[in-house]
């Protein structure tokens, strides 16, 4: 029988959890990265995310904090192959998922202080010390830095370029 979880429908496939390794964290911190890129999300928009790593046939879940999330958390899974009707979550009650979803959301907070500080060497020394410290690619930090910069300078120069137009609605009008 389909084992639903996570909001996903699991067929064929036995569900065990473990603790969650930090390069699951860069795994999700990263997936939520490729998303912001993708849309006009902010960092507390993002409620839920996913990371499939294929090399150790583990799948990791981050839920935040909403109303319909329920407990935030990040929860690992090392998922085998079944029959179809054997499907199963074998969960660990001695595996706190509220800690790596802490982690991820210091780390978050911690990229968005830096995003402000406007020297870029520091910024990016910056980043690479808390990549460091939190077992991170600093690719991602830093991509996240460019992202959230592009995003930012974007959206101001069309909020300025609507005001703009705006403005000076009539007197283009008396022009025309």
């Amino acid at each position: 029988m389909p084992v639903e979880l996570h909001n996903i429908t699991w067929e064929g496939v036995r569900l065990v959890q473990i603790e969650t390794p930090p390069h699951h964290i860069a795994g999700v911190l990263s997936t939520i990265c490729e998303t912001l890129k993708s849309s006009d999300c902010e960092w507390e928009d993002v409620y839920s995310a996913y990371y499939n790593s294929e090399e150790d046939g583990t799948i990791t879940f981050y839920e935040g904090e909403s109303m319909e999330a329920g407990q935030p958390g990040i929860w690992t899974y090392v998922v085998y192959d079944c029959d179809l009707g054997q499907e199963e979550v074998v969960t660990n009650l001695d595996i706190d998922t509220l800690d790596p979803a802490l982690k991820l959301r210091h780390i978050v907070a911690e990229v968005i202080a830096v995003i402000t500080l406007s020297n870029p060497v520091e910024q990016v020394q910056k980043l690479r010390d808390i990549a460091t410290a939190n077992g991170i690619s600093p690719e991602i930090l830093l991509s996240s830095k460019t992202e959230s910069q592009q995003s930012k300078s974007k959206h101001g120069f069309n909020e300025a370029a609507s005001y703009v137009l705006e403005k000076n609605a009539e007197l283009y009008r008396r022009l025309a």
